[in-house]
């Protein structure tokens, strides 16, 4: 069971980076319009010109947009588990040197194997994927290959990983961001602690 999607390319690519992108950001992108808008800088007829300016906007706050640009290679998705830690997730989205973005979502039912209607698309973006990132492939069966082919890049990925930066200031706290500036009235009475 999975969502695939592949869209050829025609925004700009900036950047060869790798995001982690938080699990209900991800399965945002399952919508064939953000895919449309993410891999496409100019506005087809099929959408209206605010409703594609306010995915582009979602899309530059996923950090997957910078200006016009896309800003990634690979995006990964991850959730949050009960022990305050951190769970990557089955899922990929990959630009191809081919100018090809690759969705691909294992937990999403809308194909199954042995019954699939993308099943040659599905091959390809797997053998593209593993072919530029140098995996090899063993198995027949495309969604093992799949699970195959997360589960390297994803060990990878954290292997080579010395250290995760977010920016402190856009972390939300209870009820406010974290080191807002204050702002001091005169004559307000000051507690020092």
């Amino acid at each position: 069971m999975c969502l695939l999607r592949v869209t050829n390319v025609t925004r700009p690519i900036i950047s060869n980076d790798i995001i982690l992108l938080k699990d209900d950001a991800f399965s945002r992108l399952r919508d064939e319009v953000y895919i449309r808008v993410l891999s496409n800088d100019k506005r087809d007829g099929e959408i209206s010109k605010s409703y594609f300016y306010f995915i582009a906007d979602k899309l530059r706050k996923m950090g997957l947009l910078l200006d016009n640009a896309i800003s990634f290679k690979v995006a990964i998705p991850y959730a949050l588990n009960d022990k305050r830690g951190i769970v990557l997730k089955d899922g990929i989205i990959y630009i191809t040197n081919k100018k090809q973005l690759i969705y691909f979502d294992m937990y999403d039912t809308t194909y199954l194997c042995g019954n699939c209607s993308v099943i040659l698309s599905c091959v390809q973006g797997l053998k593209q994927i593993a072919y530029e990132l140098g995996i090899k492939i063993r198995d027949d069966n495309p969604n093992l290959a799949w699970y195959k082919i997360l589960e390297s890049i994803q060990r990878a990925l954290l292997e080579a990983s010395m250290s995760l930066k977010l920016k402190l200031g856009e972390i939300p706290f209870g009820n406010r961001i974290c080191c807002e500036e204050e702002v001091i009235r005169e004559n307000e009475p000051q507690v020092n602690l």
